[in-house]
């Protein structure tokens, strides 16, 4: 008898070690649904994903036309730019800028769990309510929707600090667009550790390097006018 306890005591002992152990060693695409509101211009995109392995991400940036991929262990952000099709001589190729997230970063918005649950893509999401002070020093608050069973340990980009995956959450783009992302689907494995390294033929800037490059592409466009989008 004291056998069978002891062999049951280490299946739940493992059970409950698999589940904790998903976040930051799971791998597979998190598919969104984007619903746009305000002033949406024609052909904006309808979807979104992002491709995870254990503790790196990678998506396309909608506003920078960059690839990111981010490292949640080194607490870092890749932006890769492809300009190979710019025929200016000082900005034509491929670039990527490196940046490591500052410790203090982390501790700008405080992350409060309310307990309050929801199934989305097969999983369940918790409701996040984020406490942080806006550009003007005023204390103002979000909520949104997160999984914690799977994506890196720490989210680096939306929710810098996050210790779950944004499952639902709105995006303000500008005064008169916005976005909410809504994840619909999640598709299990299928993503390498080599799909998110940084592409080979990219070469790396300073992001004063790559400021100069924007310039004299706006210059050459004809004064530096920024795109509405």
């Amino acid at each position: 008898m004291k056998k069978h306890i002891f062999l049951f005591a280490l299946l739940v002992s493992a059970f409950t070690f698999s589940l904790q152990a998903q976040q930051g060693k799971w791998a597979g695409t998190i598919k969104y649904q984007l619903t746009w509101t305000g002033d949406v211009p024609q052909g904006i995109p309808s979807e979104y994903e992002v491709k995870v392995f254990e503790e790196k991400t990678k998506y396309m940036d909608m506003t920078m036309g960059a690839v990111v991929i981010t490292d949640a262990q080194k607490k870092n952000v890749t932006l890769m730019f492809d300009f190979s099709q710019i025929p200016l001589e000082d900005v034509s190729g491929k670039w990527y800028i490196r940046e490591k997230v500052a410790d203090s970063a982390f501790a700008l918005v405080t992350y409060n769990f309310t307990g309050k649950t929801k199934e989305m893509a097969g999983k369940t999401a918790h409701e996040v309510v984020a406490t942080f002070k806006n550009a003007e020093g005023v204390e103002e608050t979000e909520t949104f929707w997160a999984c914690k069973d799977l994506g890196p340990t720490v989210e680096m980009t939306n929710y810098p600090g996050l210790q779950a995956m944004p499952f639902e959450y709105t995006v303000q783009y500008a005064e008169t667009l916005s976005c909410t992302f809504t994840a619909v689907e999640v598709i299990e494995g299928k993503v390498k550790k080599t799909d998110l390294l940084l592409e080979t033929g990219y070469e790396e800037l300073t992001m004063e390097e790559f400021q100069e490059k924007i310039q004299i592409l706006q210059e050459a466009m004809g004064g530096g006018a920024e795109e509405d989008f």
